[in-house]
């Protein structure tokens, strides 16, 4: 299970680097804004799973129902996603001043359901079949999308070179594609019991049950709602302020969002991923506090160094060293991502995680356009008041969460002095990497200049981080 998501994670990786070179980031503009709105969609399928009310039914005529049932009301909620798709695509029309994106989100809001009814029926025919290795579908269906996402992308950019909103709207098609595969392949394998079995059809009040399932541990995909809608709402923000205030040419908008908010933030969280890979060896015993204490004491050494590298990262990665300072910010960004995530991982309290997510979504609106505005009077990039303002929104709902974390904790520890000393080995780390600099200069003009430099800094970071472990034993 760990290997196969890794190769999944990977493969997401690989997948958006290829994208970045076969449409680019001014092009992909109009899929970043349709699919960080798929992803809020997304999210709200996020809890919802069959395995449990069927694993409670014996009669597999009743699982069938049960099934149905469930993917009859998906299916209508996810429609209703379709719609509210549609009304947003002439609201941006409006405000942004995009047209003829109608057909990008009719495409984006049929691909809703995808990913929810893949993993129902793999849970439905793990049950009646009692086979768990169903469960391998879902990523099939990950590797699939992704090879079917290049695949178009491939044909409609390069090769046929269609109309970049059709093309747009095709790269959407993907998902479909993908599931359907997956679907009737599973119906295709699956033995058939529901003639052979001796268990009589139980009686159910199925209305009832599908809500039981709808309803039940919402609340915890709100967490990846509000979560996405930080990023939905940077897109529109920056492109009406950036387009109607500042009046910042159309193509490099959308080359800096789509760069930001599509390749620097999946190299970020694939970051992410792996530091939580790392930490997963922790014992279960230990405290929450001592959870986030050892991700931060992972993460900032691993921010520092690659926001020191940057330079040599986009010249190697996406050929573009001038992107190096919006992956330094979305780095730092990073930090707070990976706490936001573990911190809500560890709340069961639903008036807290309310309070703490809404806290953090309404400073994230109301500071968004006052920093913007700042930067721009101080001489910077607008795009850093953006970012800044997602950083301090989830950081308000990282201090919620850690002073209710610590307090139903009642962890006496003092991680004040643990913290001070993390600082102190990392100012160290960032000092040797900036001497450094004198020593070896961080040049991105050739491809293979920039590799070896970075080897050079990554080898003496690790040897450097070593030696400090290996003297605190």
């Amino acid at each position: 299970m760990k290997k196969r998501k890794a190769i999944i994670e990977t493969i997401k990786l690989l997948t958006l680097i290829i994208l970045y070179y076969l449409v680019g980031p001014k092009d992909i503009f109009l899929y970043v804004l349709s699919l960080s709105l798929y992803n809020i969609f997304a999210a709200c399928f996020k809890h919802i799973t069959l395995t449990n009310s069927l694993r409670r039914i014996s009669s597999n005529h009743t699982k069938v129902k049960l099934y149905q049932y469930l993917v009859l009301a998906i299916s209508v909620i996810a429609l209703l996603f379709l719609l509210i798709g549609i009304c947003i695509s002439d609201i941006i029309n409006i405000l942004l001043n995009i047209n003829d994106i109608l057909l990008i989100f009719i495409a984006m809001g049929l691909t809703i359901i995808t990913k929810p009814l893949v993993r129902i029926t793999t849970e439905y025919f793990e049950n009646i079949n009692n086979n768990s290795r169903y469960y391998i579908l879902n990523d099939v269906y990950d590797i699939l999308d992704n090879f079917l996402l290049l695949t178009i992308a491939l044909f409609t950019f390069k090769v046929f070179k269609v109309n970049i909103h059709t093309a747009t709207a095709l790269l959407h098609l993907a998902k479909i594609l993908a599931a359907t595969i997956v679907i009737v392949f599973m119906y295709l394998i699956s033995s058939k019991k529901r003639n052979t079995e001796s268990y009589p059809a139980e009686k159910i009040n199925y209305w009832q049950e599908t809500k039981k399932i709808l309803v039940k541990d919402s609340y915890r995909s709100l967490i990846g709602i509000i979560k996405h809608s930080y990023y939905y709402i940077s897109i529109i923000i920056l492109y009406l302020i950036l387009s109607t205030c500042y009046a910042y040419a159309t193509d490099l908008i959308t080359e800096n969002i789509s760069f930001i908010y599509l390749f620097a933030l999946g190299l970020i969280n694939y970051l992410i991923y792996i530091i939580d890979e790392i930490n997963k060896d922790l014992p279960d015993s230990i405290n929450v506090n001592s959870k986030i204490f050892n991700n931060f004491k992972v993460i900032l050494p691993l921010t520092i160094i690659f926001c020191i590298i940057s330079p040599l990262s986009c010249k190697v990665i996406f050929n573009a060293p001038h992107y190096s300072i919006y992956l330094t910010m979305v780095n730092f960004m990073g930090i707070f991502i990976l706490l936001y995530e573990l911190t809500f991982e560890n709340i069961n309290h639903k008036r807290i995680m309310y309070f703490s997510l809404f806290s953090g979504i309404i400073a994230k609106i109301v500071l968004i356009i006052p920093l913007i505005n700042s930067f721009y009077r101080m001489g910077y990039n607008l795009v850093y008041g953006d970012i800044i303002s997602t950083i301090i929104g989830l950081f308000v709902s990282v201090i919620i969460n850690t002073i209710y974390l610590k307090k139903i904790n009642k962890n006496q520890e003092n991680y004040f002095d643990r913290i001070l000393d993390i600082l102190y080995r990392n100012i160290l780390l960032c000092i040797i990497l900036i001497l450094l600099q004198f020593i070896i200069p961080i040049d991105a003009s050739n491809y293979f200049k920039s590799i070896g430099i970075m080897l050079v800094y990554l080898t003496i970071s690790a040897v450097f981080l070593k030696l400090k472990r290996k003297r605190r034993g």
